[in-house]
């Protein structure tokens, strides 16, 4: 039983706040420089190449590059060297459709209906704003959350026709999936307004006015063609070794990714977006998605809201706005502090979203402070103050730590802890965990199946096959609780 489409490498490193900090390996000592940070980090998760670039006050204040860009001839990473940026593409689709909003041409709550009539008529009440943020529920284009390859193999044109035909995953903005099939519409709505297509839009009106010329010349061809300067993409694999990623999207799914960039021209990006040379109101572009119970919804609980193009970091200290690639590169900004990095590498996996923290501390003064901690690990804080208070009144306990952290919580992680709770035979508190989750949030099959199962643990059997069937109805796919759905009726002679 899995939970809906998230980024599952960051779900992993953030559940219990537990996230890598290279930083503890030097508590007895003196603070490495942040080069010696960075060369540690890299060593630490195999990490060929990475550029970095961090702006503080609209300034490039650091600019470095390590490694290799290209471990088959020794190719070093320079300055120079371009690196694919995979979804992080989705945020300058983001700033796209900004500025048709700016030029009066769509507003962000518009129905897509009004603006594509073609669309199958059920997607006609989806909002902008949704297709933006993953929150429509569309069927998914891609086959598998993990593969580049189509619902339709090899075949674009026939995926689109498939995938217009399925049924939603969920009711339109009750939660939040990852989905490349939304951005397809909103290229179809950018080009419904700009004939020239969706990549000379945002070449003309993004990449040349602030003069990221390598970027433009790279295109939105990702790995499929030769580009000059262009890094390679590895896999680190358990036998140690590293495996070629060649990454290939069709033209339509280039506003979701494709694109390549250095860090230093994405600083400069970062600067003019800020300072308004692109857009009127950045708060506008940044401003995280409501979902119908009022919450807002990402990656985990660090990356926990999701905007127009862009995650939203939501805590009481030092928050943030960030964009990322394939878990091998990560734009983030800190608009309280005036501070940005970028850091990009060639290892899909890397995960800079999980060090970018790490390396921010260096220019934002006291990011480090011991009573900010709950802030940056609230799994953990949370974990500390229902140990103090049990179980019994699990919802004060999380109220109170969404309010001294600042943070909104992601409920598929609180969920993914009372299944822990299971295995650690803590039935009764990962009961309440389980209702909990089901009674904050839209209803998920992944929670009764967590509750069904404490239930059968307890040997509460009828109070099992409840949860079971509610499983059954909202995934009728869910082969082991419809087993277990007739077992139970067998032995209880329903």
């Amino acid at each position: 039983m899995t939970k809906n489409n998230k980024n599952l490498f960051s779900t992993y490193f953030f559940m219990m706040g537990l996230v890598f900090s290279p930083l503890s390996a030097f508590a007895s000592y003196a603070e490495p420089s942040l080069d010696q940070f960075i060369e540690m980090v890299m060593k630490e998760r195999n990490i060929p190449g990475l550029q970095l670039a961090v702006v503080k006050g609209n300034k490039v204040v650091k600019q470095a590059s390590y490694g290799m860009a290209d471990l088959q001839h020794n190719v070093p990473v320079t300055d120079k060297t371009l690196f694919a940026i995979n979804s992080m593409t989705k945020a300058f689709t983001g700033v796209a459709i900004l500025q048709l909003v700016d030029q009066g041409v769509i507003k962000l709550d518009d129905k897509i209906g009004l603006h594509l009539p073609s669309l199958p008529l059920k997607w006609h009440e989806l909002t902008i704003k949704q297709l933006m943020a993953h929150t429509t529920g569309l069927p998914e284009i891609l086959a598998s959350t993990s593969s580049l390859e189509l619902i339709v193999p090899g075949n674009i044109d026939a995926s689109w026709q498939a995938v217009q035909e399925r049924p939603f995953l969920f009711n339109p903005n009750s939660r939040f999936s990852y989905n490349q099939t939304g951005y397809i519409v909103l290229g179809k709505l950018i080009e419904r307004y700009i004939p020239e297509g969706f990549t000379r839009f945002i070449t003309d009106f993004q990449l040349k006015p602030v003069g990221m010329k390598q970027t433009a010349q790279a295109g939105f061809s990702n790995l499929e063609l030769v580009i000059p300067n262009q890094s390679r993409q590895y896999i680190y694999l358990e036998s140690g070794e590293y495996k070629n990623f060649y990454g290939e999207f069709a033209h339509m799914l280039r506003t979701a990714a494709g694109m390549s960039s250095t860090a230093l021209e994405l600083a400069d990006y970062i600067i003019a977006l800020q300072s308004g040379q692109l857009i009127k109101e950045v708060e506008q572009l940044w401003q995280p998605v409501k979902l119908n119970n009022n919450r807002t919804e990402g990656f985990n609980n660090k990356e926990n809201g999701y905007a127009m193009g862009w995650q939203v970091g939501q805590r009481k200290y030092h928050p943030s706005i960030s964009a990322s690639g394939a878990n091998a590169s990560t734009l983030i900004t800190y608009p309280e502090d005036d501070v940005s990095v970028i850091v990009l590498t060639n290892l899909l996996g890397a995960l800079p979203i999980t060090f970018v923290d790490d390396i921010a501390a260096y220019y934002i003064p006291n990011f480090n402070h011991p009573d900010k901690v709950s802030s940056y690990r609230p799994m953990e804080y949370l974990d500390k103050l229902t140990t103090e208070n049990g179980f019994g009144e699990f919802a004060k306990t999380f109220k109170k730590a969404e309010q001294d952290t600042g943070v909104t919580f992601d409920i598929d992680i609180i969920a993914e802890w009372g299944f822990e709770l299971l295995a650690a035979q803590r039935v009764e508190d990962a009961i309440e965990i389980f209702q909990f989750s089901i009674s904050n949030n839209d209803p998920h099959s992944f929670y009764y199946f967590g509750l069904a199962k404490a239930y059968d643990m307890q040997e509460r059997y009828s109070d099992a096959l409840k949860n079971y069937e509610a499983v059954v109805r909202l995934n009728p796919n869910a082969q082991m609780s419809q087993q277990r759905v007739a077992a139970l009726k067998a032995q209880l002679k329903l």
